[in-house]
């Protein structure tokens, strides 16, 4: 495939706690940095073009500075902040695109919608999820268990809206570090959560990132035991809505930054090229269009 067609689909870069002001975290403690120029040095090894970048918070200038010094080679996805979710009593439309005026995010992840026990008609975050659709705005969603529910329904209520499900739509809950400082999880796809990643391809604007196997699998790379998880989700929802990405920094040293593409070959060996294609690359700059400016193309390999 062409090298240049690659694009990681979710990476995070970060500065240091007292540089930045993020949050600290077991996995984020003051002093652990994922600058942008170690991404760009493994993307260039692995012949990854662009990437789309998250910040591990709503703390973003790391993110914000790296698309302003790369236009064209970043896409940037912000955490939502309680202001635009609606539960700081600011007008949350106004709050998301007070944000947006600073840099020029195309994506908000949140793992919050809403009182899991009240309709998402009753959401405080419903104006700003409108006004994302209306804008083209794409829900990056890390939900934990039990707010699945309201985003069966938000799809319904709002079919237009894209929505990319993080890590094989994996509903985070009770994570520790590993050893090799990487988030780890256990028991990530009991049967029923399986059948409601599938039921939700029937929505046209639900998107899955093809990431986060070396958290949920208890095998080595290339993680034979995700294999049925994955195919399944292939199966429902087809390449043009699969996208790759490497959750870097957190498996970039084991397994590897380099070995992360190919996890999409190993998982799923019969897709043709332009399936291929499409989970490594076409999904992202669909998603993102600025990562289809000319000048990634002219740059030629990342250095």
């Amino acid at each position: 495939m062409n090298v240049l067609s690659v694009v990681d689909g979710h990476a995070h870069v970060f500065g240091a706690a007292g540089e930045t002001g993020r949050s600290v975290h077991p996995l984020t403690p003051p002093e652990r940095t994922a600058p942008v120029e170690e991404l760009l040095g493994l993307m260039a090894g692995a012949g990854v073009t662009a990437a789309v970048l998250v910040p591990v918070d709503t703390a973003d200038d790391v993110v914000a500075d790296a698309l302003a010094r790369y236009p064209g080679r970043f896409a940037g996805v912000a955490v939502a902040t309680d202001a635009e979710l609606g539960r700081s009593g600011a007008d949350p439309v106004r709050a998301l695109y007070a944000r947006r005026a600073r840099w020029p995010f195309g994506a908000v992840r949140t793992g919050w919608l809403g009182d899991p026990a009240r309709p998402i008609t009753d959401s405080p975050a419903l104006p700003m999820l409108r006004a994302m659709a209306a804008d083209g705005l794409v829900l990056w969603s890390y939900l934990p268990p039990e707010q699945l529910g309201l985003l069966e329904q938000l799809v319904r209520a709002l079919p237009e809206l894209r929505v990319v499900l993080n890590h094989l739509g994996f509903c985070p809950h009770d994570m520790r570090v590993d050893e090799h400082l990487r988030p780890r999880f256990d028991d990530p796809f009991p049967g029923e959560l399986v059948r409601r990643l599938a039921r939700l391809a029937d929505a046209p604007g639900v998107h899955v990132l093809v990431s986060g196997q070396y958290a949920l699998s208890a095998a080595a790379a290339p993680y034979a035991d995700l294999f049925a998880v994955i195919r399944r989700l292939a199966a429902v929802y087809g390449p043009e809505r699969l996208m790759w990405g490497s959750d870097h920094p957190w498996p970039s040293r084991v397994p590897g930054y380099g070995a992360l593409p190919g996890l999409v070959d190993a998982a799923l060996p019969d897709l043709d090229a332009a399936g291929r294609a499409r989970v490594l690359g076409g999904t992202a700059r669909a998603l993102f269009p600025d990562l289809n400016r000319e000048d990634i193309h002219r740059m030629g390999a990342l250095t």
